[in-house]
């Protein structure tokens, strides 16, 4: 790999929970591709992303930046087009950037950077996903509750198994063009390094899958939450509110809910497990094993009814805390405990691309996770952030250390030792013992944001929205989803004039020298 600037494959999903996969310590999900990845690889022990809901947390990964510095509110913010992203900038260093799948962008410009885009987004590019502005009683406010784009607790009584699904439509559809463009960039005369983005949409909710993957798993080996179930009485006031903007209130979930739900989010886990085994055996095939680095990861985690609570929207770790790992062949593979989250893989996948250290000119709120490849000793804070959808006022987390501190105007503090009470159960805010450290947090807390004017911003920001989405619903309607090109010049079949032998012959790609 010396000499030249590695490839990068970013391989990310939808709403995994670290806590489910093996190399994080769960018992029960199947991955055998994911795990021997994990085995080669630097995993990120406690990574989190910086919004517990799809399209801000993407927005911020790609920017470096915390959700609230780029607008990205909720589901149906804008992704400016005048926000630089990672694609950007390794475009920029000569490198050819391509995503096949989700990204979740929001507006008319559905590139953000990168050069190709093999397929469509699987959710609205327009503002229709945009909540009712301001914040409303949760517990009254019934469009707010099931607004176009949030679950309900239906989505967990479906699971089952099926023989065909939009998200496996999808999914399958995203691996088949990026395994594609892999042969059609080694056979490509363009030598440029690639970064390629290929990004599902499982294991988000509903909890369903096909038999193959549903009958990976019995009944019996299926693991009951960590945390029980929790009286919604005994539960902290934003956790009631979730309960009622899902629809938990006017649906009780069995015990054998429970199960089946797991068992199909297990199920799903392993049909990604099974897709990245493609995406990795064409890399292989194509020659570029030994020069990429791959890195896998998920936008968010679910609940997956941990406390009797399901999905995300919560800044309890199975929401927030995602897998992390990357694989560079340059480096040996090693466990890394400090914290971080995803705003840091902008400057990472620049680090790891060899760029200038004056390469960045545009602010970040991430910093390279290399340096971590061979020293753990970081003193890092990590911020997430939940803006919008589900609660009444801005919530925002500060880990620092072990230390997990949440604040909100309109709920109450929480502070938990992650060390020795890793499933949060017990609040220690407000303790004298704690009372220095809670201070401090709290101290960063009010450095980073302003929750009373974000309160504001959000509120005025949705309101512009409403009326655009509303207006351009009307009359001649100008889509932003985007579609994708035909790859004309790429397929290469055979045309007009062409010699068959020869252009069948241009059209091998022999395999790889192992």
């Amino acid at each position: 790999m010396s000499g030249s600037r590695p490839n990068i494959l970013l391989f990310m999903v939808d709403q995994l929970t670290a806590q489910v996969l093996r190399p994080y310590g769960g018992s029960v999900c199947k991955t055998p591709n994911l795990d021997a990845l994990a085995g080669r690889a630097a995993l990120f022990e406690n990574a989190y992303c910086n919004y517990p809901l799809c399209a801000p947390s993407r927005f911020s990964m790609m920017s470096g930046r915390l959700p609230s510095r780029i607008g990205a509110y909720d589901n149906g913010a804008e992704f400016t087009a005048s926000t630089p992203t990672f694609a950007h900038y390794l475009r920029r260093l000569g490198y050819y950037t391509c995503i096949s799948g989700k990204m979740h962008f929001v507006g008319p410009d559905q590139l953000h950077g990168f050069e190709e885009r093999l397929t469509t987004e699987i959710y609205p590019a327009d503002f229709s996903w945009t909540p009712t502005a301001g914040y409303a009683d949760i517990e009254t406010d019934d469009e707010r509750r099931y607004a176009a784009g949030t679950s309900t607790v239906e989505s967990v009584l479906d699971s089952a198994p099926m023989a065909r699904t939009m998200q496996i439509d999808y999914d399958e559809d995203v691996v088949h063009h990026a395994v594609r463009e892999l042969f059609v960039r080694a056979r490509s005369e363009d030598k440029r390094p690639f970064l390629m983005t290929v990004s599902l949409t499982q294991p988000h909710d509903p909890y369903v899958t096909t038999r193959e993957y549903w009958d990976r798993y019995d009944d019996a080996e299926i693991d009951p939450p960590r945390v029980p179930h929790i009286p919604l009485e005994q539960r902290d006031p934003h956790s009631r509110s979730l309960h009622v903007h899902y629809g938990q209130d006017r649906i009780e979930i069995s015990e054998e809910a429970y199960r089946r739900a797991r068992r199909g989010y297990y199920g799903m886990v392993s049909h990604v497990d099974a897709l990245f085994g493609r995406l990795m055996a064409a890399l292989g095939e194509a020659g570029f094993a030994e020069n990429t680095v791959v890195v896998v990861t998920s936008d968010h985690g679910d609940m997956l009814g941990e406390r009797g609570m399901w999905f995300k929207k919560t800044l309890y770790e199975p929401a927030i805390r995602v897998p992390l790992v990357i694989a560079d062949p340059r480096r040996r593979a090693q466990r890394v405990t400090s914290p971080v989250s995803l705003v840091d893989l902008f400057p990472t996948l620049l680090d790891l691309a060899d760029a200038p250290e004056d390469a960045v000119s545009t602010p970040l709120d991430g910093h390279s996770l290399v340096p971590l490849f061979d020293s753990d000793a970081s003193t890092r804070e990590v911020f997430v952030e939940h803006i919008d959808g589900g609660t009444v006022a801005p919530r925002v987390m500060v880990r620092s250390g072990s230390l997990k501190l949440v604040v909100s105007p309109a709920y109450p503090t929480l502070l938990f030792d992650l060390a020795a009470d890793p499933d949060e159960r017990n609040n220690l805010a407000g303790l004298p013992e704690v009372a220095d450290a809670q201070a401090r947090l709290q101290a960063l807390a009010a450095e980073t944001w302003d929750l009373t004017a974000l309160a504001a911003e959000v509120t005025e920001n949705q309101a512009s929205r409403r009326v655009i989405a509303e207006a351009s619903a009307l009359g001649r309607v100008e889509a932003w989803d985007f579609q994708p090109r035909a790859l004309v010049q790429n397929t290469r079949y055979v045309r007009r004039g062409d010699a068959f032998p020869t252009v069948e012959r241009r059209g091998y790609l022999p395999y790889a020298k192992t």
